[in-house]
């Protein structure tokens, strides 16, 4: 399987870089986007008098991972740019913006989709909408194509999923339990571990996921009498 190519839209004071699909563009577009987020994690460390050490330790992340960022070397996973978002208590979003404003008063603000992860075979992630603060709640649509799997790492302790299959079936893998789910069914899932999501046919399947995350970054010890990590199914009516 060729590597998967991250491709965001970002701004920065002088430029806005586009959305681009061929491989080669994508590739322009990582430097770009390494070095608006080198930028804004330094500023917003800066500004908020934290240190690398700091930093690290409120993301879950290592220093190396945290200095490779800020020199710009790093092409950072949807589950990094995530953890960096709550250390900061804004959206991912909002990180990859060109504000760092916090949550806002406003009873309506309008938000700009992007797209966090594609793959050549057609897969793409795409963030629709999100809120800032250390508790975050997210909107994704998701479409992943046969022979393509997305692996995430494990979220802040208590994160939980929705997930709502529109077409295609879909392999959701929790821990060391598996579950599809077909179109016209949901899931709930408590993501605080390793899990994954495939099409597990030969036909792409789309789905739309809600996100809550909260920014306690202490990963929880799971144990054999744990909840499951993946609720029964629920089938919608048409």
């Amino acid at each position: 399987m060729s590597a998967s190519v991250i491709i965001v839209t970002v701004k920065d004071a002088a430029k806005k870089v586009n959305k681009m699909t061929d491989e080669a563009a994508g590739l322009a577009t990582e430097e770009e986007l390494a070095a608006a987020l080198s930028a804004k994690v330094q500023h917003l460390r800066r500004v908020r008098n934290m240190s690398l050490d700091a930093l690290a330790t409120r993301a879950g992340l290592s220093k190396g991972t945290v200095v490779a960022i800020e020199q710009g070397k790093a092409n950072p996973s949807i589950g990094v740019l995530c953890r960096l978002a709550v250390a900061f208590s804004l959206s991912v979003t909002d990180l990859l913006g060109e504000t760092s404003q916090e949550i806002t008063d406003n009873p309506i603000e309008r938000t700009k989709p992007a797209t966090l992860w594609r793959t050549p075979q057609g897969s793409a992630a795409k963030l629709e909408a999100s809120t800032s603060g250390r508790t975050m709640f997210e909107m994704w649509t998701w479409t992943i194509a046969p022979g393509d799997v997305h692996r995430s790492e494990a979220h802040s302790r208590g994160t939980r999923e929705l997930v709502s299959v529109q077409r295609g079936s879909l392999k959701v893998t929790v821990g060391s339990e598996t579950i599809v789910l077909h179109a016209g069914e949901a899931a709930r899932l408590v993501t605080d571990q390793p899990h994954s999501y495939a099409a597990c046919d030969d036909e792409a399947v789309s789905f739309a996921m809600a996100v809550l995350e909260r920014g306690d970054m202490n990963r929880p010890s799971r144990s054999t009498a744990s909840p499951p990590a993946l609720a029964q199914p629920h089938v919608r009516s048409h």
